[in-house]
């Protein structure tokens, strides 16, 4: 079925990022229309691209025409196949670092003829021909790999928001349980990159998925003129970023958790919420970097108090302490 303008809904993009959640429960027997598909892939095709060089790609399957499900399956996270058995597409979103090398001088060449490459900003072509494009086509792969990496990153985020407007769920999965695995099973030539895999489909779960995920705090992420230097929002802005539906109510909504076993009983699946030891989760909720609004602390309190929680892995400290003290983690915080 083929699309009008008139039929597309008007959303606005800070909506569309409020309204945003990783949905994990999809209606099988529901598809999502060929024209939203496409418009989700040109969402990721008009991302911002160094160069223009255009490097993030993908491959389109559903499982009922995909002769190497099995090989897909056998490759994706044990808890994600139940996501994609039950979506509608997934998307193989790839990073031809070919694109970097082949297309560089063409990429730049379009931009010149549309305005984008101009004197003022010091471009000329001879600089460009004889120091620009030779370093930028020396760079080593595993650096280039870095770098059109994250312009896939944005691709797949215009897409996901695109979906997300045009009122499907998206879900982005790891495919780790067989590294390589899918690049195997396409037959993809070594320039080519798996990044991730996006599941698209109609929720079968409320569309808010329990609420906004919590965050670590505003202040916490963002830096004032130096890093470690706090930079606070500005409580009027966020009251109006609510008003146009961006920060939503916090995650667990009421009903939430019925909900979720209702979902497992409608497919057989084992109910209840995987929980941390009651020590570990009453770490977390005080934990001052954290923006934890009021009903994730009561869902935490009530967890405790219902207790059957499990222990905690002390065997595992060792490890937790060595793999973070690689980093220059103070692990004093998290292994008190």
């Amino acid at each position: 079925m083929s699309v009008t303008a008139a039929q597309i809904s008007d959303s606005s993009v800070l909506k569309a990022i409020g309204d945003r959640r990783s949905i994990r429960y999809f209606d099988p027997d529901k598809k999502v229309e060929d024209w939203k598909v496409q418009a989700i892939l040109q969402a990721g095709r008009l991302a911002s691209c160094q160069g223009n060089i255009n490097a993030t790609e993908a491959i389109v399957v559903q499982k009922e025409s995909c002769d190497l499900w099995d090989e897909i399956e056998e490759c994706v996270s044990g808890f994600n196949v139940q996501i994609i058995n039950q979506c509608s597409h997934l998307i193989f979103w790839l990073t031809n670092l070919n694109a970097w090398y082949g297309r560089a001088n063409d990429g730049l060449s379009s931009l010149a003829l549309v305005g984008a490459l101009t004197k003022y900003h010091g471009w000329n072509y001879e600089f460009t021909m004889t120091q620009t494009m030779p370093r930028l086509m020396s760079f080593p792969t595993e650096r280039t790999e870095i770098l059109l990496r994250f312009e896939s990153g944005q691709a797949v985020g215009n897409a996901v928001l695109a979906g997300t407007s045009l009122g499907l769920g998206n879900i982005l999965l790891a495919f780790g349980r067989k590294p390589g695995g899918v690049e195997k099973a396409f037959g993809l030539a070594p320039n080519l990159k798996f990044t991730w895999a996006h599941a698209i489909g109609y929720p079968l779960e409320d569309p808010k998925a329990g609420g906004q995920r919590p965050r670590i705090k505003f202040e916490k992420l963002f830096h004032d003129g130096a890093y470690g230097m706090p930079l606070y929002p500005d409580p009027a802005v966020d009251d109006a970023l609510r008003e146009k539906g961006m920060l939503q109510e916090q995650a667990p909504l009421p009903g939430r958790m019925k909900e979720l076993d209702d979902l497992a009983a409608k497919f057989s699946r084992d109910p209840g919420i995987v929980s941390w030891p009651a020590k570990e989760v009453e770490r977390l909720i005080a934990d001052e970097d954290w923006d934890f609004g009021p009903a994730i602390k009561a869902r935490a309190k009530e967890v405790v108090a219902e207790g059957g929680l499990p222990d905690y892995p002390e065997e595992m400290r060792e490890t937790f302490e060595k793999l973070m003290a690689e980093h220059g983690i103070d692990t004093a915080k998290y292994l008190s």
